[in-house]
């Protein structure tokens, strides 16, 4: 008994006993704390995934043709649920990976909420909060009976500095060779295509001068150049949208003889009118043309610049301005053709035409005329070759699919020039610019970002 007693054999395995105890306890609290940072990933991302949606939709809402029947408030919880957070009962979003039931003692809540500042700065932003209360286990020994597990983001709308000058409104920006060569250091070339919004088909033997490139869509073809254009943003607002819809099935009267003139004058269309020669516009107002507006190869389309105008035509007539809206053709066929060689060059009132100087038929919407150089509705205009586009104001040609255009260094440079098309293929020396532009008619972009 004796030796049994001072027998130590054992005693090792004892005391490794007796600290595995609270070694054990010390792993299973462990465990239990990274299921906690585990549940904590994952609720951030649901926040995340909610803040950039309500904001998405919030930016949808400034846009007029936003046609998004949901809320910010369903856009957040929607993205939530697809990533398995739901508030009780609330998991019938489409993509919802929430369980239809939750383990005992265990709740999530999602909520959102409008910002008009954050961290004392203005602006628009919307707030994600996530999170999930469960039942302690081992946690219990020092107390916690449950654990709130909670996640926030934040997601700003901005609108950049530099807003875009070009525009796609439903396809992609594409250049057609290596030798595409743009000047737009003061505005954005911007694209609402999807999937497909930028198409670098090749690599330029200039990179774009550009102030951004953005799309809300992606980018395709040479990987450097796309590295230079962001992707998946809003869709830029397009403000001239309402004229599309204003002039569906306006007819006018044929003019009277082969002087051009603008509405104002005779109350009446420049019927199929083509130009083999350049010609100078020099009367102001707003031309209509119907039947079709062929510039030949030798051809041009011009306004009056002043003094020292080349033309004697304008001699004595001052900076001539003109709207020109070419009306569509019957049986889809092209009304505006630039043949090689010809030349378009515009400059636009800076102002709204008058009661008078347009039918009534687009009374409500003369607004939008200001500073506006082309307005062409077809699908199909032919701009073929050298032709060239150039001048100051909006060149509207929301159906083009695409436009052809031609740019050229040499030709009238403007501080506010934007062109809007369907889809838009680049060639030559394009120059681009929105300095000089009023506000009203800039093209508006805006930004989603998380903040936090």
């Amino acid at each position: 008994m004796r030796k049994l007693l001072r027998c130590r054999r054992g005693s090792v395995a004892f005391a490794t006993v007796v600290a595995l105890v609270p070694l054990i306890g010390a792993v299973a609290l462990g465990a239990e704390a990274g299921s906690w940072y585990v549940t904590k990933q994952h609720a951030q991302n649901a926040a995340d995934a909610a803040a950039y949606a309500g904001a998405l939709r919030l930016a949808c809402s400034l846009d007029p043709s936003c046609v998004d029947a949901n809320s910010v408030d369903y856009r957040g919880k929607e993205f939530a649920a697809r990533n398995a957070f739901c508030n009780a009962g609330d998991i019938s979003y489409l993509g919802s990976k929430c369980a239809t039931s939750l383990p005992s003692g265990t709740s999530q809540t999602v909520q959102l909420a409008l910002l008009t500042s954050w961290n004392g700065t203005p602006g628009n932003f919307v707030q994600a909060t996530v999170s999930q209360q469960q039942q302690a286990q081992l946690a219990a020994v020092l107390g916690f009976s449950t654990v709130n597990i909670p996640a926030t983001a934040v997601a700003s709308v901005i609108v950049p500095t530099i807003l875009p000058c070009v525009l796609a409104e439903s396809g992609a920006i594409s250049f057609q060779d290596a030798s595409v060569n743009i000047n737009a250091p003061n505005c954005g070339l911007a694209s609402n295509g999807s999937p497909i919004g930028f198409n670098f088909k090749t690599g330029l033997n200039s990179p774009p001068v550009v102030g951004s490139m953005s799309t809300a869509g992606g980018c395709s073809g040479n990987a450097s150049l796309c590295s230079s254009v962001s992707t998946y943003n809003p869709r830029v607002i397009d403000p001239f949208s309402a004229l599309t819809s204003a002039i569906d099935n306006l007819t006018l009267t044929a003019c009277k003889g082969s002087t051009l003139q603008p509405y104002a004058t005779g109350l009446c269309a420049n019927d199929n009118t083509t130009l083999n020669s350049v010609t100078s516009l020099t009367v102001s107002g707003v031309y209509f043309f119907s039947g079709g507006l062929s510039l030949g190869g030798n051809g041009g389309l011009r306004t009056c610049t002043g003094s020292g105008d080349p033309d004697p035509l304008c001699a004595g007539k001052g900076i001539v301005t003109a709207t020109i809206i070419v009306l569509p053709v019957s049986g889809n066929k092209t009304s505006l053709k630039m043949a090689g060689g010809s030349k378009f060059n515009i400059t636009a009132p800076s102002t709204a035409p008058s009661a008078s100087a347009i039918p009534s038929q687009l009374s409500s919407v003369a607004n939008l005329l200001t500073s506006m150089a082309l307005f062409d509705p077809e699908q199909s205009p032919q701009t073929t070759g050298t032709s060239t586009m150039a001048g100051s104001g909006v060149f509207y040609l929301p159906k083009a699919d695409p436009l052809n255009w031609q740019g050229s260094s040499t030709g009238q440079v403007s501080t506010c020039t934007e062109v809007i098309a369907a889809s838009i293929t680049l060639a030559g020396t394009p120059n681009f610019n929105n300095q000089g532009c009023i506000d009203k008619i800039k093209l508006k972009s805006q930004i989603v970002q998380l903040v936090q």
